[in-house]
């Protein structure tokens, strides 16, 4: 059946506005605005870290970060491995979480941009962990293979370890990490009975 004139010119006229509204400033034009609006929706959102928190779901093995102004969560975080025995510190600025997982793990965990920093496996039976006064070094407290070892806080590059030996041949497992004045840390050897103390002021050698 042969389209009536109207009919034929309306199709015209769509096709051609179809090409006005769709030539290439038009989809640059469009494209721009998309792309505005994208980044708009990527960049974190502005807040402080003095209200952020974090609860570790032991079981899920996941973060969900808090905004206690508002009593709200903002973000699930996973990747963390096994968070069945997991404990938590901050750096001083309260926007890093440093994630002590009992696989050993070490996780740095940005609370504003909502992710992973670095993430390291430093032993292999993990139990928390502790950062320095100064902010500059995260130590962990390990049960296999004993003793604690430090990090850079910016890189979670390994500095030093300190083992557990309290006899020849016979290294504990390690509790009770404290940070002290003056870089030291305060520990606990669960095998040999004592407390010891180490001084982190050269942090390369303890």
């Amino acid at each position: 059946m042969p389209l009536s004139s109207g009919y034929s010119a309306n199709l015209n006229f769509d096709v051609y506005l179809s090409q006005l509204i769709l030539k290439p400033t038009s989809r640059q034009f469009i494209a721009l605005i998309l792309l505005v609006f994208l980044s708009a929706c990527a960049t974190p959102q502005l807040r402080g870290t003095g209200d952020l928190g974090l609860v570790i779901e032991r079981a899920s093995g996941k973060l969900t970060l808090l905004d206690t102004s508002k009593r709200e969560s903002y973000a699930r975080i996973e990747g963390l491995g096994d968070l069945s025995h997991a404990s938590v510190v901050y750096s001083r600025d309260g926007r890093y979480a440093f994630v002590f997982g009992r696989d050993g793990g070490l996780t740095k965990v940005d609370m504003l941009e909502a992710r992973i920093v670095s993430r390291v496996m430093q032993a292999g039976n993990s139990i928390g962990g502790s950062i320095s006064q100064d902010g500059r070094l995260v130590v962990a407290q390990n049960y296999t293979p004993g003793g604690i070892k430090a990090f850079d806080s910016d890189t979670l590059e390994m500095l030093s370890e300190v083992p557990a030996e309290y006899s020849p041949e016979k290294f504990s497992k390690v509790v009770g990490l404290a940070d002290l004045s003056g870089n030291r840390f305060a520990y606990a050897l669960f095998d040999g009975g004592e407390i010891w103390i180490s001084d982190f002021s050269d942090p390369k050698h303890p």
